[in-house]
């Protein structure tokens, strides 16, 4: 089930209609206040929110969703500066539609939520797989094609903290939230650019892909399928 914070009633009745004759389940709110009280009432697989909402604004309704919605938020809006994304991202929406879109973009932007979801629900292992790295959780190693990498503390914290949002964009705010160096001190702006630019160097390619997508502006974003499972190796 998916719940649409919209209060544009046209393009409300179109998107959901559209999404409708592509076998989900959609209830559809114009308010914020409404949706604060169904998403705490009932069980919605992904939440679809607009930010010009005539009782809140859509940033702060986000965070108040994300004190206790776990599963993923896309923001759909108009609103399309870079600040405004890095907003919605920082206030806990795991994607960022801007309008106008094609409906099968959005559609395309749904499954790729509910397959995250999906598997970050499936039961947590030390081992992480991506393209062609094993990532050991427990020793705070990775090793691609086998052959296991040089890599520091705050680099690996940094590939984790990507490898479990796989999909989502990351700010780059966020990200210096939460690393810090080998003297426990939060990394500095310039400083996350190096790290990622040599974690990036260390992990290569995979099918002639980066495993990391800089996100102009924004931040980064894991880049490949991740899949958890045994260590065979």
């Amino acid at each position: 089930m998916i719940l649409f914070i919209e209060d544009d009633i046209m393009l409300s009745e179109e998107i959901s209609e559209f999404l409708k004759e592509n076998d989900f389940e959609v209830e559809v709110v114009g308010n914020g206040d409404d949706a604060l009280k169904l998403l705490q009432s009932r069980i919605y697989d992904l939440c679809i929110l607009d930010i010009g909402l005539p009782d809140c604004s859509g940033f702060l309704l986000c965070k108040k969703i994300r004190q206790f919605y776990r599963n993923p938020i896309i923001i759909f809006t108009a609103y399309e500066n870079e600040e405004d994304i890095v907003t919605g991202l920082m206030a806990g929406a795991d994607d960022y539609v801007t309008k106008p879109c094609s409906l099968r973009v959005l559609r395309s932007r749904i499954f790729s939520q509910l397959r995250r979801k999906q598997w970050s629900e499936e039961i947590e292992t030390e081992i992480i797989r991506s393209g062609d790295l094993v990532i050991d959780v427990v020793h705070n190693m990775i090793f691609k094609k086998g052959r296991e990498l040089s890599i520091k503390d705050t680099e690996f914290r940094l590939c984790y903290m990507l490898v479990r949002n796989d999909g989502r964009i990351m700010p780059r705010e966020l990200l210096l939230e939460r690393l810090w160096d080998m003297d426990e001190h939060f990394i500095e702006n310039n400083t996350l650019s190096v790290y990622v630019s040599r974690l990036r160097k260390k992990l290569g390619v995979y099918n002639g892909v980066s495993y990391i997508e800089t996100i102009k502006g924004i931040g980064y974003r894991w880049n490949h399928l991740v899949q958890r499972g045994e260590f065979n190796e």
